[in-house]
């Protein structure tokens, strides 16, 4: 029940995230400026762990150099931007919801480039989570025109939104199997998640420079939420995530993080008025449903793995 507990907690403090990064935005601050000031909260606090793992840094090889480069570059920095710019073209608990197509793409690039072997129990579950998300979005589907590609602006606006989301889900599942590279070249987990959070900052200070009009003066209350929501949603999150993990069948652990859609669509819900239609609940079901049964079978046969090579 603990452990149970520790991951529930997390997945709330991640549906958090939404009642400050939303408020943010349509205060007029750009995604980058509020992105960018996450990453220096981030990299401060994590400061001692790139001291202490730099030789691990410096003896990179230049596949595992590109491979952090590319969870903080793109996974970190240009995922969170992506995703944080989706919220100011759909409904925030869409966009989460959506998030979990990632599985279907962290296994399709584990197959493509660490060769791993696709079972066939991923294209069913696979199929459940993809209607899940065709269903979600079928009303927005329905009200394109198909006979031109000019859109109203409503449409250009869900479109943009449907983008930044998809863009947020491949930079998020393909940095999945970066770091899943990186740990099968023993690189410690706190040195791919301080490199993360430094390789992110540097593509954002880089971003920066190119378009100094997207930072304004930020009043101190709101630069003190920005900080509180990168603790919150990024190192305590995950603290009381890998606490959880301890003590926690990886089985039971997929099944408690699937809270974490779950909080978000409540608390958004609540606090923010956005409720989701009859077509959403009933796709968002489905999806989690997906991943559910994607990850429980994932489990059994990495178990009957480890039993085989027990015998």
């Amino acid at each position: 029940m603990a452990g149970t507990f520790f991951i529930m907690a997390a997945c709330f403090t991640w549906a958090l995230d939404t009642l400050i990064r939303y408020p943010l935005l349509e205060q007029g601050y750009s995604t980058l400026q509020i992105v960018l000031i996450e990453h220096i909260a981030l990299v401060l606090i994590t400061a001692p762990l790139l001291i202490r793992y730099r030789r691990h840094y410096l003896q990179l090889s230049k596949k595992s150099f590109a491979s952090l480069f590319f969870i903080g570059g793109i996974g970190s920095a240009v995922g969170t931007l992506a995703f944080t710019q989706a919220f100011q073209y759909l409904n925030p608990t869409v966009v989460i919801l959506l998030q979990k197509l990632q599985p279907i793409v962290a296994i399709l690039l584990a197959y493509w480039l660490l060769k791993e072997h696709i079972q066939t129990h991923f294209l069913r579950w696979a199929g459940v989570i993809l209607l899940g998300s065709f269903v979600m979005i079928w009303p927005d589907i329905q009200t394109l025109n198909s006979s031109n590609l000019h859109y109203s602006p409503d449409q250009a606006e869900f479109l943009k939104g449907y983008g930044y989301t998809l863009l947020a889900v491949f930079a998020w599942g393909a940095s999945t199997v970066c770091g899943k590279y990186l740990s099968m070249q023993a690189l410690p987990a706190n040195a791919i998640m301080s490199g993360r959070f430094f390789m992110g900052f540097v593509v954002l200070a880089l971003m920066t420079l190119a378009s100094p009009d997207a930072i304004q003066s930020m009043q101190t209350s709101d630069l003190s939420l920005t900080v509180v929501m990168a603790l919150l949603s990024g190192l305590i999150g995950m603290w009381l995530y890998y606490q959880g993990l301890k003590t926690l069948p990886a089985q039971m652990a997929t099944l408690a993080e699937l809270t974490f859609p779950v909080f978000a669509a409540a608390i958004n819900w609540v606090f923010l008025d956005m409720s989701l239609s009859l077509y959403q609940v009933a796709g968002a079901t489905l999806l989690i449903a997906g991943n559910i049964g994607l990850r429980m079978v994932e489990e059994a046969k990495s178990r009957q793995s480890v039993q085989q090579q027990a015998a």
